[in-house]
């Protein structure tokens, strides 16, 4: 089995070189960096864990906070399998693994939170939910742990670092969108009214109707397990008659195209979407969606490279607000009605 002297030998470096490369010491080049993992490839090294977490006082692990499975459809959507792969993947490139904790409610997160500390299993958390009243927030910035939030900014930004996407300007944006191609009666539609997300977009379309001089309405919910619910929605489109919808995500947008093709509405003949996310489901059936992309890839590898930062700095981190651009994919589920005008 090679040892930390015979990678040392392979690089031409010295047996401390190889420990600082190990704890991904700032003090070490890039270029030195790596040679020493090359030569720990060739010679198939593996770290002593054990070793390390006593040199260290790191544990290598990182808990990764879902959101609470409000709804039976929440983990099928495509943004949480995503960024897990992608902070997955960063984890491994920095010998780092991952520990995940999810739950129906707060106090469940709040619970597993808890364990993972006080047993030490966890250097700090990223969190993958904002919301204003959190426990597990509050309980982190108690007990000084380490962690950063994938979200909007809810309380205590001079204490946290956010990393998201601008929500509202992508709510204004699909408005805009929308008002370019003729449409003038516009709909906004989640499966969540107590979304922090579906906030913030639904705040960016309110503003958007507004800047144009268009009547905005209610947040709609569509919840196909509430049958009430679903006939208000559909009721509301058949006697409004809106030529377009902002739906919160593309998941949502394919549910909603099968119950409104039940009702006898084609998208984008009859009714025009424009979405989020650019997930799979954008692709899946025809008409292919227009959707943000959010750049879920970016969100998951800031998140973790900016946790990291955070766990191995000796000083205080400030705080920051790291927004995340988003690009419209403009496809199939948009009619341009001014092309019959």
């Amino acid at each position: 089995m090679a040892t930390i002297k015979d990678v040392a030998e392979r690089a031409g470096v010295n047996p401390s070189t190889v420990s600082r490369v190990l704890k991904d010491n700032r003090s070490i080049s890039q270029k030195t960096k790596d040679k020493v993992r090359k030569a720990m490839a060739e010679l198939g090294y593996v770290p002593n864990v054990a070793a390390q977490m006593l040199a260290s006082g790191l544990t290598h692990n990182i808990g990764l906070v879902f959101p609470p499975l409000a709804t039976p459809d929440r983990l099928s959507e495509p943004f949480f399998m995503r960024i897990l792969s992608t902070i997955t993947h960063e984890a491994k490139l920095k010998d780092f693994t991952i520990s995940i904790a999810t739950g129906t409610s707060l106090d469940d997160l709040l619970d597993q939170v808890t364990l993972m500390h006080q047993q030490k299993r966890v250097d700090g958390f990223i969190i993958l939910y904002s919301d204003q009243n959190d426990p597990i927030r509050d309980y982190l910035l108690k007990n000084k742990l380490p962690f950063v939030i994938v979200g909007a900014p809810e309380g205590n930004e001079t204490q946290i670092t956010y990393i998201n996407n601008d929500n509202q300007l992508m709510g204004k944006s699909a408005v805009e969108h929308l008002y370019e191609k003729g449409h003038k009666d516009i709909y906004f539609i989640t499966d969540d009214l107590k979304s922090e997300v579906a906030s913030e977009r639904f705040m960016g379309y309110v503003k958007g109707m507004m800047r144009l001089d268009l009547t905005y309405h209610p947040m709609f919910l569509f919840d196909p397990a509430d049958a009430k619910k679903v006939d208000e929605l559909m009721t509301a489109i058949e006697t409004e008659r809106p030529t377009a919808l902002v739906v919160i995500s593309d998941r949502v947008t394919i549910r909603l195209m099968q119950l409104l093709s039940y009702y006898g509405l084609k998208v984008p003949d009859d009714i025009s979407i424009i979405t989020f996310n650019n997930s799979i489901f954008s692709k899946l059936i025809h008409p292919y969606l227009t959707t943000f992309d959010i750049h879920v890839d970016h969100l998951g590898e800031t998140s973790f490279k900016r946790l990291l930062t955070i766990i191995q700095s000796k000083q205080e981190e400030k705080s920051e607000q790291i927004i995340v651009p988003f690009t419209l994919k403009e496809r199939e589920s948009v009619r341009n009605l001014k092309k019959n005008q």
